[in-house]
C-alpha cells in the first residue's frame, strides 16, 4: 500500500491509500469479476468502493444485488356512488363477490341501508309497520271510548223520546261510512301532524322503535303543516277504495330511499336512530 499510485492496475481504497491489483476485493468474488477498465487505473473516474464519489459512477456488476418485487394492492369494494370525476380505472374488473354498490345498497348481515343524501341509516319497513301499528292501537282505544260514550248517550235519548229511526239504504250506508272515516281521520291526522312535525319527529310508536321523520333534503324536522299534509295524503288514499292506501304502505319495500308515496310527495324520509 502507498499514498501514491504504484503502477498500472493499482486501485485506491476508501482509506486514501493505493493497493496492487491482486488485493482488489473483486478478485475474491469467484465468478463475479470486475471489468479491467474499472479496476481503478490512474486517471479513471470509476469507483470500486462505496464510500468514494466520482462524476461518472459505475453500476455494480449484474447479479450483485437483488431487486425486490413491487407489491401489488387490490382495489377495495366501494359502497355508495362515486363523487363526480372519480371512479374505477378503465378496464377494471372487480374480484368475485366485490364491486361497485349502487345507491342505498345493503347486504344482509353487513349493516343498514345508508341514505346517500343524508348519510343516515334508513328505517326498515318492518319498523315502520310496527310503529304505525302501535299508534293505531292507541287511536282505536281512544275511538272506542268515544264511540261507547256517543252510543250510550244516543240510546238514552231514544229511550226518553221513544223514537225509532228508519232503516238506511245502501247509498246511505256507504255515505255514512265515508263520513265516519273522514271524521275519525281528523283526530288521527292532528295526532300524527303534531308528533311527526315536532322537533323529535316521532310518534309514540316511532319512539318505541327508534325511528323518526326527517326532511329528505336537509335532514331537519318537517314541522307541523308539512306533517299534516303528509298524513292527509294517506287519508285521501284510504277514501279511494283503500287500494292506493295499501300500495302506499308497501312502497318502502321497493323504493330506493324506503319512501312511501306520501313521503315522496312531502319530501320526507324515515331514518333509523338506532340501526
Amino acid at each position: 500500500m502507498s499514498d501514491v499510485p504504484l503502477g498500472a492496475g493499482c486501485w485506491k481504497a476508501s482509506d486514501g491509500k493505493w493497493y496492487p491489483p491482486h488485493l482488489h476485493p473483486w478478485e475474491n468474488q469467484g465468478s463475479v469479476q470486475a471489468p479491467p477498465e474499472v479496476r481503478g487505473a490512474p486517471g479513471s473516474t470509476a469507483s470500486p468502493q462505496y464510500g468514494e464519489e466520482h462524476p461518472n459512477p459505475v453500476s455494480p456488476p449484474a447479479g450483485a444485488y437483488s431487486v425486490p418485487t413491487p407489491q401489488t394492492w387490490s382495489i377495495p369494494p366501494v359502497q355508495g356512488e362515486y363523487p363526480p370525476g372519480y371512479g374505477p380505472p378503465p378496464g377494471y374488473q372487480p374480484a368475485p363477490g366485490f364491486g361497485i354498490r349502487p345507491a342505498g345498497w345493503t347486504q344482509p348481515g353487513l349493516g343498514p341501508r345508508i341514505d346517500v343524501v343524508l348519510h343516515q341509516a334508513l328505517a326498515p319497513w318492518w319498523k315502520r309497520f310496527v310503529a304505525v301499528t302501535i299508534d293505531w292501537i292507541m287511536l282505536i282505544i281512544f275511538y272506542g271510548v268515544v264511540l261507547v260514550t256517543i252510543t250510550a248517550a244516543t240510546t238514552n235519548y231514544n229511550a226518553q223520546t221513544s223514537t225509532t229511526s228508519a232503516p238506511l239504504n245502501a247509498g246511505q250506508v256507504i255515505g255514512a261510512l265515508l263520513a265516519l272515516w273522514l271524521v275519525a281521520s281528523l283526530p288521527s291526522a292532528v295526532y300524527f301532524a303534531i308528533m311527526n312535525g315536532s322537533r323529535r319527529g316521532q310518534t309514540v310508536g316511532k319512539m318505541a322503535l327508534g325511528i323518526a321523520v326527517r326532511d329528505a333534503r336537509s335532514g331537519q324536522p318537517i314541522r307541523f303543516w308539512r306533517s299534516l299534509g303528509r298524513n292527509l295524503i294517506t287519508v285521501v288514499f284510504g277514501v279511494v277504495l283503500w287500494i292506493p292506501f295499501v300500495l302506499d304502505s308497501l312502497a318502502p319495500l321497493w323504493n330506493g330511499r324506503r319512501q312511501a308515496w306520501h313521503d315522496s310527495m312531502a319530501h320526507s324520509v324515515v331514518i333509523d336512530l338506532h340501526p
